[in-house]
């Protein structure tokens, strides 16, 4: 059973149903088909920078180590150097000193990259050019920079400090160059020339790349130390020392999400082939997706002013449905209760609503009419009883007759008369009792016995009729004298007509939830269209017993039990005919 619902309940089940979830669902799929479409965008975008920023560091660093070498290049700078390493005389030392510092002021003029210089010689000597920020300069030689440029001639090779100068980046140097320039007649004695780099070059490359991002840039070196970041307690680290990091090698992709504790982060990277530098970039989801979740808070509360506005419409619009319905449901929950009252006048600005009240107060008054109708036609039909009544006499009158003439004939020993009058007296009654409709298949067999008797001495004993209904069948309910109109069209338009022998098979049984009765006869046949003529023609059938036709059966049945029910007829010209009823299952009489 369907639990029912108020209609007001019903409604803002459907509205949240049809309306509220559908928009919830539809605003965090978009919302989430949007964040990965920025996302991708971003990273696109992204990669682009970094590797222009790449880009520009190798050009940045190439023009850096070009103007290294050009220091080791020089076929007038370092001859003074050598001179300064054997010069005694201090006045003159400090005369090559000046020029010296003269040259390399003309070589970094404008450029303003060099925080200092410093040229070591195979005997030991050193020249600063500028204060350098390491503390010792055993430090230099212990370095790998000192040892790679050593072991490799003129080859630039650049580190980001000492391990033992801590304060190096604190000091805002990024990386150290050196070169080892090959003895020649111009360089007879530097060993080996050290710069340390100022971070100012890379900071404008970087700055114009990081000012309108969102996320941050890191830059690392070759062997992975960051070199540039904005949280400059991460200068001087290896990557791997970074939580969110330490993984980035490890990574097949150039982009991935990283769950840092209760953020998540985009992971970029770009490396490049030719210095082996890498620009990372980090942005938290909240960052990348703060427009996003600002545009669902503002949708989600106009959606919400929408609910309200439309929740204080829709209460006052029910209020002119729901109170005159229930004024009405009031009304007709007083029908059960015989209490025929008209409703009151329904007052609201619902053409739909003031048309229900209308239509309900028109049909108590119809039913009122009915009523009226009915107890004049209840009086009309006692008289008409009264009349059948009366009537009946006449059937009365016949019945007693036949019956002396069955007394007289038993008391003259003519059996035969006897019996047909019998018979008939039988089939008189059962035709004339109208206490009920229905009467069980028992009984309905013995009047069509009581018929084949009389069939027999009228047409001559010569045709076989054979009943096969089992005893659960026979007490079961069907329509009175059904069977008998069909038997006697067997016999007089289908056995009647054939020579040899003449049978009649009568089966009931029951199959599928119905009682199916068949009668079937060996006689001459019928055709289609003789078939579809019988259940079409409007002309009555006067061939029965009771003036009743196969068509007058149908429509007995139908009446009686329900469209469901009726005749089927199956037949062969000059083999058989098969008519085959369809009955309801009853076990008791008819109310």
């Amino acid at each position: 059973m369907i639990k029912s619902r108020s209609m007001s309940k019903k409604f803002i089940s459907s509205f949240i149903l049809f309306i509220v979830i559908p928009f919830i669902v539809t605003s965090v799929v978009v919302n989430k088909l949007y964040e990965g479409v920025l996302v991708s965008h971003y990273n696109e975008k992204t990669h682009q920078n970094m590797e222009q920023l790449s880009m520009d560091i190798e050009l940045e660093l190439r023009r850096i180590y070009l103007n290294v070498a050009k220091v080791s290049n020089e076929n007038e700078l370092l001859p003074l150097v050598n001179s300064w390493y054997e010069e005694k005389d201090s006045v003159k030392k400090l005369e090559i000193s000046t020029k010296i510092e003269s040259k390399l002021d003309y070589l970094f003029a404008y450029q303003g990259m060099i925080n200092s210089i410093v040229f070591y010689s195979k005997n030991g000597q050193i020249f600063k050019y500028k204060d350098p920020l390491y503390k010792n300069d055993s430090d230099v030689k212990d370095s790998s920079l000192y040892k790679d440029s050593i072991k490799n001639k003129d080859k630039v090779f650049s580190i980001n400090n000492f391990s033992s100068s801590d304060d190096v980046n604190a000091n805002g140097i990024d990386f150290l160059v050196g070169i080892s320039p090959e003895y020649s007649w111009y360089n007879t004695a530097t060993e080996f020339i050290y710069c340390e780099i100022k971070t100012e070059a890379l900071n404008s490359i970087y700055s114009r790349f990081t000012n309108d991002s969102v996320g941050k840039m890191i830059i690392a070196d070759p062997k992975g130390k960051i070199v540039i970041s904005p949280d400059k307690s991460l200068l001087g680290k290896d990557v791997s020392q970074v939580d969110y990091l330490k993984d980035i090698n490890n990574k097949d992709n150039n982009s991935y999400q990283y769950n840092y504790k209760k953020d998540t982060k985009y992971i970029s990277k770009y490396t490049s082939e030719k210095s082996g530098w890498t620009v990372i970039n980090i942005i938290d989801e909240k960052a990348l997706t703060k427009d996003t979740t600002n545009i669902m808070k503002i949708l989600f509360a106009i959606f919400v002013v929408f609910n309200l506005f439309f929740i204080l419409y829709c209460k006052t619009f029910f209020k002119d449905i729901l109170k005159p319905i229930k004024e009405l449901i009031k009304k007709m929950k007083g029908i059960k209760d015989g209490r025929l009252d008209e409703i009151t006048n329904i007052n609201t600005n619902l053409e739909e609503i003031n048309e229900l009240g209308s239509n309900y107060n028109k049909m108590i008054n119809d039913i009122k009419n009915l009523i009226v109708e009915r107890d004049l036609k209840e009086r009309e039909r006692s008289k008409e009883e009264m009349k059948v009544l009366q009537a009946q006499i006449n059937p009365h009158f016949i019945y007693n007759t036949l019956n002396v003439i069955k007394l007289m004939a038993m008391i003259s020993k003519a059996e035969s008369i006897r019996k047909v009058t019998d018979s008939f007296m039988k089939l008189l009654s059962a035709t004339f009792r109208s206490e009920s409709t229905f009467i069980t298949v028992r009984e309905e067999l013995e009047y069509l016995d009581n018929y084949a008797d009389i069939m027999k001495v009228r047409f001559g004993d010569d045709f076989n009729l054979v009943v096969k209904v089992e005893e659960e069948v026979r007490n079961l309910y069907i329509i009175k004298l059904i069977l008998q109109p069909i038997v006697e069209n067997a016999i007089v338009h289908g056995i009647n007509e054939i020579d040899g022998e003449k049978n009649i098979i009568i089966a009931g049984y029951v199959s599928e939830e119905n009682l199916i009765f068949e009668v079937e006869d060996n006689g001459r046949g019928i055709t289609d269209e003789e078939i579809e003529r019988i259940f079409t023609s409007k002309e009555k059938s006067n061939t029965s017993f009771n003036h009743i036709g196969i068509k007058n059966i149908e429509s007995r049945i139908r009446l009686n039990c329900g469209q469901g029910y009726g005749i089927k007829i199956e037949s062969e010209k000059n083999k058989f005919t098969k008519v085959k009823l369809i009955l309801p299952i009853l076990m008791k009489k008819e109310s």
